[in-house]
């Protein structure tokens, strides 16, 4: 048995994939690698604080996380 390893764009993963089902499965066991949703080459972090890159795990979605600010939101 081999395996290979595919790097796939977005714009044929639905050919390849039809390809690849439409073997006999006895043959082939089909095993998919998380899909990697942005590229991280093109992020520049160079632009970020420290303060920022450090804090960015903190963000939560409960509001009780939020600090609170004199910002009237309100004229948004």
């Amino acid at each position: 048995m081999h395996s290979v390893k595919l790097n796939i764009e977005d714009n044929i993963y639905h050919h390849v994939m039809f390809l690849l089902k439409s073997l006999n499965p006895k043959d082939i066991k089909i095993v998919k690698d998380k899909s990697i949703a942005v590229d991280m080459k093109k992020i520049n972090y160079e632009n970020w604080t420290q303060e920022e890159v450090s804090n960015i795990g903190k963000i939560g979605f409960c509001s009780k996380s939020f600090v609170d600010d004199e910002e009237d939101y309100s004229k948004w």
